[in-house]
């Protein structure tokens, strides 16, 4: 199996490698995927990762996607603010991207996700509503 036919999930579990030669092998193995990524499974892949991992590397990752992929991300960081498991680590994933100030940074306010963000902040003194999060802190 070439490098290229090596599946996205391969791939990430050596994204934090501490071999400095693997890690950057691995990075641009990733990037020339998500560089291909019509349907964004990639896309998809590489933020549940971070979801499970809280990888730095991904996050530098998901902040160097190109403009034309940005949509996707934004529909899914939606997508996982809106499940009440994975909500705190989608605001922290947010809060890097941002951060890292993207080129697409300035579709996040008008995207679907700027209203998700809001409601969640707005309930965010409810119990239970952010894990950690707005309960006596």
């Amino acid at each position: 199996m070439s490098k290229e036919q090596v599946s996205i999930s391969e791939l990430l579990l050596s994204l934090d490698s501490l071999e400095l030669q693997e890690a950057e092998q691995v990075r641009a193995s990733v990037n020339q995927q998500l560089s291909s990524d019509r349907g964004g499974a990639v896309l998809s892949s590489l933020v549940e990762y971070y979801l499970d991992s809280s990888s730095s590397q991904a996050v530098l990752l998901l902040s160097s996607i190109r403009e034309s992929h940005h949509k996707l991300l934004l529909e899914k960081l939606n997508e996982i603010l809106g499940r009440p498991g994975t909500r705190l680590a989608a605001l922290t994933l947010l809060g890097h991207l941002i951060r890292k100030q993207p080129p697409w940074v300035h579709h996040v306010s008008r995207s679907a996700l700027l209203p998700s963000l809001l409601r969640c902040l707005k309930h965010e003194g409810e119990p239970g509503h952010l894990p950690g999060g707005g309960e006596g802190q």
